[in-house]
């Protein structure tokens, strides 16, 4: 049983403040070691959260192993604490320690406490086995999961997945629910974008493009297909910007695309430019 906000109120805020306060109205050196002491245990009491909020500002950062680093330790204290160690194992994932991710996650699948609980975990569990070549696991983990847990980064994850199956026709089926869901994410227009490029209908990618552009995400994937977008449609120097603009965003682990590709791609236009000027 939770115990009751004011009671806990009192036991760890107006008491301590009202000891040090009347320690301070003994004497000054007494104040000053018993407010000490309190600062002390404060920050024991709460090495997980301080922990926590160090690898939060680290991955805000993209210093990706040094967060991983803090909510290892932030874990460690509070191995019970499944929203914690499901956001470590989404940063192991995106620095490629897949097993321990697995294992991080399925741990959190087992003593998730509710049904959101456990559908956090999978949804994240499914990325995994996707990185892991279990393209089919994956979206039936996150189909699964989606009946009753329904968020913008499940739509965003199973939308791409589905395209990448090869299905367009279940992919666009999906990708539109999701737009319905949430037309203001990043991801969604970006998979729903994408999707209508691969299927021909140039109109309808180009119109969502633009929505994405105007967003300015910072992931990879997003300029990247609005520059493949471009230059299948005979736009090359806009494509090359495009290509530009992708090598500036950050990638990862889990990134679909690598920054090599996307150098050879910007290369092999410049060269077919200059040929062109020549």
């Amino acid at each position: 049983m939770k115990a009751n906000p004011m009671v806990k109120f009192l036991l760890f805020t107006a008491l301590p403040v009202l000891a040090i306060y009347l320690l301070f109205r003994i004497n000054t050196f007494a104040g000053v070691i018993g407010l000490a002491a309190f600062i002390l245990i404060a920050v024991i009491a709460n090495r997980a959260l301080i922990y926590r909020i160090r690898g939060q500002a680290e991955y805000a950062k993209g210093n990706l192993e040094n967060a991983a680093k803090q909510f290892g330790k932030a874990v460690q204290l509070q191995k019970s604490n499944v929203e914690m160690k499901v956001n470590y194992g989404f940063i192991l994932l995106k620095t490629g320690k897949l097993d321990e991710a697995q294992r991080i996650l399925q741990e959190c699948v087992s003593q998730g406490r509710s049904e959101d609980e456990k559908n956090l975990a999978k949804s994240n569990l499914a990325l995994v086995l996707w990185k892991k070549g279990q393209l089919d696991q994956a979206i039936s983990m996150l189909q699964e999961v989606i009946v009753k847990y329904k968020t913008t980064a499940i739509y965003g994850s199973l939308g791409y997945m589905l395209i990448e199956k090869g299905d367009l026709d279940e992919a666009l089926k999906f990708n539109l629910e999701a737009l319905e869901y949430n037309a203001e994410n990043a991801i969604i227009l970006d998979n729903a974008a994408h999707l209508y490029h691969l299927r021909g209908e140039m109109d309808k990618a180009e119109e969502l493009f633009l929505k994405l552009k105007e967003k300015d995400p910072r992931f990879p994937e997003a300029w990247y297909d609005y520059g493949r977008y471009l230059e299948d449609s005979g736009r090359r120097e806009e494509a090359a910007e495009m290509y530009e603009k992708t090598l500036s965003c950050t990638f990862s682990f889990n990134s679909t695309i690598s920054r090599e590709h996307v150098q050879e791609c910007l290369n092999a236009l410049r060269i077919e430019n200059e040929e062109k000027s020549e």
